[in-house]
């Protein structure tokens, strides 16, 4: 799962399987999704920063929550249907007074009351955090020099792993075409920079931007290069979806007492 601070933690693409027309709407009604998902997103945040504090020793962190703020915060299925219903919502709220239509008013009252509902099944199953928070890559670099590789087309991502062999967020897809007599080198954009919690990466790597898998067997030391050998990409292991939450912060006025 990724971490509440990575990017792109919600999308259009998201969005779309709730409502077909999102794309047609926003572009006649000249509404920005991009722009509603960051409200949002910003606005979720400040309201699980404030859950998490009311918590108080019920959250593991609670010591250092100020400063942690929303970092360590996993965006668990319940809690990105929450940033979805409520990002259709703050949506359907602008194209009602764009337009005054009530079909808007009707889809944003929808969205509103699935976005409370949301919240509700969040704060009743818990918040997840994690301990030891790695956070999505950059878009990693590659570099293609001269080799021996065939022509093709080569789709890659990184992610970070820590001691435990916990592994996050897979970064964004960097995507080349090499026209023969070539080979890539492949590193993170932050090279030696990694997150505090890093001890290595993984890359995972596909020829049809479909189904990447690892390609390295023990994480790839901090700085390090990876390039891709002569018998090309491996069916290695799937990427397991970022970092699972260590411990889900429950509110203690929500604990049912018998």
């Amino acid at each position: 799962m990724a971490l509440f601070t990575d990017s792109d933690i919600v999308t259009l693409q998201d969005l779309l399987p709730f409502e077909a027309s999102l794309v047609q709407i926003a572009s006649s009604h000249g509404i920005n999704v991009e722009t509603k998902i960051n409200l949002s997103i910003a606005a979720t945040a400040d309201k699980l920063l404030f859950w998490l504090l009311r918590a108080g020793m019920s959250d593991p962190q609670w010591v250092s929550r100020r400063m942690l703020g929303v970092s360590t915060v996993v965006v668990t299925p319940t809690l990105h249907r929450w940033l979805c219903f409520d990002s259709l919502s703050r949506f359907y709220s602008e194209a009602y007074y764009v337009q005054l239509n009530t079909r808007f008013k009707g889809k944003w009252t929808e969205y509103q009351a699935a976005a409370d509902e949301a919240f509700t099944m969040v704060a009743n199953a818990g918040i997840g955090i994690v301990y030891n928070p790695l956070p999505q890559p950059l878009l990693p670099l590659a570099s293609v020099q001269s080799g021996s590789l065939p022509a093709q087309a080569l789709f890659i991502q990184t992610a970070w792993v820590d001691r435990n062999g916990a592994e996050g967020a897979l970064s964004p897809v960097n995507g080349l075409i090499l026209a023969g007599a070539n080979n890539v080198v492949v590193q993170m954009a932050e090279g030696v920079n990694a997150p505090k919690n890093a001890i290595g990466w993984n890359i995972y790597a596909s020829a049809t931007g479909n189904d990447l898998t690892r390609q390295n067997g023990a994480p790839l030391t901090i700085g390090s290069t990876w390039q891709l050998p002569t018998s090309g990409v491996i069916s290695g292991t799937e990427p397991i979806g970022g970092q699972q939450p260590d411990y889900y912060v429950i509110d203690p006025k929500r604990i049912q007492r018998g």
